[in-house]
């Protein structure tokens, strides 16, 4: 999937956090200058104790990545209805967000995620 982040055109890589969890990173598609197909720009995701759902993951939204629901909600790669959660130490503000159907189908089929309907821990 495409998303615009800080003004870099990205392609979405779906991987799998050692807890079995989805991740999310950002990598250049090589359109915009001084960048190369598949350099990292962003890690879109963060591997937190909250239990969610086999289609959820949490955003970082702050820091470097302010503004990173609104790029992902804005390519389709997440429902815009979203929940707000603490993580870590200092309780910094994510969300806890839905994949869409086309994202669900691009991480599943990319990350051989085959437990539809487990929680994860």
């Amino acid at each position: 999937m495409k998303v615009t982040f800080l003004d870099f055109h990205c392609d979405t890589q779906w991987e799998i956090y050692r807890n079995g969890k989805v991740a999310l990173q950002l990598v250049a598609t090589g359109e915009d200058p001084d960048t190369h197909p598949g350099e990292p720009i962003a890690t879109a995701t963060v591997n937190t104790e909250h239990r969610i759902d086999l289609d959820e993951v949490i955003v970082k939204d702050y820091s470097e990545n302010e503004g990173m629901v609104q790029a992902l909600v804005a390519a389709g790669v997440v429902q815009p209805e979203f929940t707000v959660v603490y993580v870590g130490d200092y309780g910094a503000q994510c969300a806890r967000c839905r994949l869409t159907d086309e994202a669900r189908k691009e991480a599943f089929g990319l990350t051989a995620l085959a437990r539809e309907g487990q929680a994860l821990a």
